[in-house]
């Protein structure tokens, strides 16, 4: 359901801004003949907007699912990465990418990529200063990129490194790390 909200808030955000520039560009009285399309998402209010030619149910989702992340968000889940799996092999820096967008899709943790990798003792990388000597690559942000289109895991919530962690259900170990569902 939090996945459907954000997309449902960042199509209304994305036409609400079209729709001012249109009025702004345009003058600021809709046409006549236009149909305006009603959006309720939740915690929002009503929004209503013209159509815009280009944007149609079947590419919502493509639209939106760049909005969903900025690229602050893309670098700084790929910093993480480099700084809990710089050394791990490439599915193992997905599993930890994964961990990440799917905390954000979980109902238990935070919604924003900042809240959920800054959230107090969650990942040791941002604690114990291990994030400030690594730097974000382009190659580890287009891993992130691939995730946001098809994860390799959608149930990994936790990982730790050499055991499995005392939280969640033990799933599997991709090299040093070991990961976990939430149930």
């Amino acid at each position: 359901m939090k996945k459907i909200t954000a997309i449902a808030t960042a199509f209304s955000l994305c036409m609400i801004l079209i729709f001012s520039i249109t009025t702004h560009s345009a003058g600021s009285e809709i046409p006549a003949d236009s149909q305006a399309i009603e959006i309720i998402p939740v915690s929002m209010p009503v929004v209503s907007y013209i159509p815009i030619e280009g944007i149609s149910e079947s590419n919502v989702e493509e639209v939106t699912k760049e909005e969903l992340l900025s690229e602050e968000d893309i670098s700084l889940i790929a910093l993480v990465t480099m700084a809990e799996a710089e050394g791990e092999c490439e599915k193992g820096k997905r599993l930890v990418i994964d961990t990440i967008l799917n905390r954000m899709d979980s109902e238990y943790f935070p919604d924003t990529a900042y809240d959920v990798i800054y959230q107090p003792y969650q990942f040791s990388s941002m604690w114990n200063g291990r994030v400030d000597r690594c730097e974000v690559r382009a190659d580890i942000c287009q891993l992130v990129q691939e995730e946001l289109e098809t994860r390799t895991n959608y149930d990994v919530i936790f990982f730790t490194a050499g055991c499995y962690s005392d939280y969640g259900v033990p799933m599997f170990q991709v090299e040093n790390h070991y990961f976990s569902s939430y149930e």
